[in-house]
């Protein structure tokens, strides 16, 4: 699989020269706002738009991939705490909620008995 990708590289980089060395007598100026560039070569100008779309897409994927990582991070801890929350229930003895419960429910009973 590596040879491959190292094969899709190298045709990369001949289309890339083959661009650049055609487009070689091609000079232009950009301006943006106020400033104007140097009078350079056409293909100059259009790799370093490329390498900052790319290093754009790269700043904002690695801001997106370190926002899903600290969900990911919130959603274990919870889960972690519900989990541990879970086997204290399993272990809690059914008599002794089954009592509790209904001292509960005779407490709440004359309560309201009493206070009507």
């Amino acid at each position: 699989m590596w040879i491959l990708r190292w094969i899709l590289v190298a045709i990369l980089i001949i289309i890339i020269l083959g661009f650049a060395l055609q487009n070689q007598e091609q000079k232009v100026s950009v301006r943006i706002l106020q400033w104007q560039s140097d009078v350079l070569p056409l293909y100059f100008f259009l790799y370093f738009s490329y390498v900052a779309g790319l290093l754009t897409w790269v700043l904002v994927s690695t801001l997106s991939l370190l926002k899903k990582k600290g969900e990911i991070l919130k959603l274990q801890r919870e889960n972690r705490r519900v989990r541990e929350e879970l086997n204290r229930m399993r272990n809690v003895n059914i008599d002794e909620d089954i009592e509790s419960t209904e001292l509960e429910e005779e407490d709440k009973t004359l309560t309201e008995d009493t206070g009507a």
